[in-house]
């Protein structure tokens, strides 16, 4: 069988959902960079050194 050529609809998803991922990726980046991010690191690599499994910090979600 032979595959189709993607109509134009389906062309759209895909670009709109390749946007999304790139939007998703950039939101990352951006946080990982920023103040808050760089915060959240460095208190979640304290907290690690502090309790290495996580069993304490599963009760206070």
């Amino acid at each position: 069988m032979i595959p189709m050529e993607p109509g134009p609809e389906d062309y759209a998803r895909m670009l709109s959902e390749r946007r999304a991922q790139m939007e998703q990726a950039r939101a990352y980046a951006r946080y990982a960079h920023s103040r808050a991010g760089l915060l959240a690191g460095y208190l979640r690599r304290l907290a690690d050194r502090i309790d290495p499994t996580g069993a304490r910090r599963r009760d206070l979600r």
